[in-house]
């Protein structure tokens, strides 16, 4: 049981006596996690054919009624289920799942299992380069910005604290914002408003950034920085809330409303144009804890991810549309999300192999026409994170590392570590 459980084991339970219908996904989830314990295979299985009927598409999901299936002897429909995993290009290492053991020597499992093993070393590229890197290891690098004004990008350093700038000229970079500067702690997702000339960065205190202190709480906070000499304006921490806020990415609308993730909520933070305190946008049940934020050239609408599937808000009215998932690619396990014409484009860190995928959008914004990979088993990949789009490139964190530098089982070893680099996906000018 490798996805969904995990996830919803962290989660309350939920009331006994809650009626089926009235109960969310997470709460299902629990339901689900304490039948598994108790070997009560049906209600698992029962439980997880009802949520994928509510979210088709989700492979967290599919996984775990896959895993039921096989579980309660219903061998053709588990193998049915794995090969339409492996048609979403979700690879899991089912040999290593006890669950599947009944069915292990079945047909359908054994073709499932290798489409799912070639996944894992088959590379599909649209003509991506290295765009530039960064000669040091270590950074656990994350977010990536532009600046139309100077042309340079920017790219933030969660372990050492600081972020760079690549200069337009010729490539090089230098430390633009020093370490702790202005009390900055990780230096996770940032963005540039080119009309205020201002640098935002998303930062909380995180486990593998230096100087951390066991214990030590998150104190989520966005910083800003002057985007022409990068000195420190000011910081805004996150407002007083139940349960404390998770900063780890930015996005600027147009007019310059900063939006602001939690990634263990499913909350979203909004400074308002000349603002000067963050307020909850939106607090919700529908999704998880969020990741990336998209809005929309009108500033109207922002597109958001929170790792089992990306969603359409409507801003004046905060309607939340999930969008469809299409038949041959997964919308889970995205990290990094950018709008750019009529598309998506998702980086997806969450699911096996890594991969950069376009999302194609109907006129009305919601519908999902299509959806392409563009790159997937790049050999530059290590967890990539974040990413922008310029001039009709597609600009990604190819190397994060992070998960390997939060790894206390088997740290990561100086001979590891990469170097920071940034790749350039060719997708074409915005449509519109």
């Amino acid at each position: 049981m490798l996805f969904a459980l995990v996830l919803a084991a962290l989660q309350a339970a939920a009331p006994a006596s809650a009626p089926a219908s009235t109960k969310s996904i997470l709460e299902l989830q629990q339901e689900a996690r304490a039948a598994y314990d108790k070997g009560d295979r049906a209600r698992f299985t029962a439980i997880y054919a009802d949520l994928v009927q509510r979210r088709p598409g989700d492979v967290n999901l599919l996984y775990n009624l896959a895993c039921g299936q096989a579980l309660t002897g219903q061998t053709a429909a588990a193998e049915k289920t794995l090969l339409q995993l492996a048609a979403l290009c979700a690879s899991s290492d089912l040999d290593a799942d006890t669950d599947f053991d009944a069915i292990r020597q079945s047909a359908g499992y054994r073709a499932a299992s290798a489409k799912m093993k070639a996944l894992r070393s088959d590379a599909v590229s649209s003509g991506a380069v290295v765009a530039f890197t960064i000669p040091e290891k270590g950074l656990v690098p994350e977010g990536v910005a532009y600046d139309p004004k100077t042309k340079s990008f920017f790219l933030s350093s969660i372990r050492k604290r600081e972020v760079y700038r690549i200069d337009a000229s010729g490539g090089k970079a230098t430390v633009f914002v020093a370490p702790r500067q202005g009390g900055l702690r990780s230096a996770a997702g940032i963005a540039v408003d080119p009309r205020s000339r201002s640098l935002w960065v998303a930062s909380e205190a995180m486990p593998h950034m230096e100087g951390h202190v066991k214990d030590e709480p998150l104190q989520s906070a966005v910083f800003e920085f002057d985007a022409d000499t990068g000195k420190f304006r000011r910081e805004l921490k996150a407002p007083a809330v139940e349960k404390p806020a998770a900063f780890d990415d930015v996005s600027v609308s147009a007019d310059g409303r900063l939006w602001v993730n939690d990634g263990f909520h499913g909350r979203i933070f909004t400074l308002a144009p000349g603002g000067s305190a963050l307020e909850v946008f939106l607090e919700t049940e529908e999704f998880r804890g969020t990741q990336g934020i998209a809005p929309t050239p009108d500033g109207k609408s922002i597109y958001v991810s929170d790792y089992s599937g990306l969603y359409r808000i409507d801003v004046a009215t905060k309607r939340i549309t999930r969008l469809e998932v299409p038949q041959n690619a997964a919308l889970n396990g995205v990290d990094g999300l950018v709008l750019s014409g009529g598309s998506l484009y998702a980086v997806q860190n969450g699911l096996v192999p890594n991969r950069v995928l376009r999302v194609d959008l109907g006129g009305d914004g919601v519908t999902v026409t299509g959806a392409k990979i563009l790159e997937m088993n790049n050999p530059a990949f290590d967890e990539p994170t974040l990413a922008v789009a310029v001039d009709g490139f597609l600009y990604v964190n190819a190397a994060s590392q992070g998960g390997k530098f939060q790894n206390e089982k088997r740290p990561i070893t100086p001979d590891e570590m990469r170097e920071a680099v940034v790749l350039k996906i060719p997708i074409g000018a915005p449509a519109r």
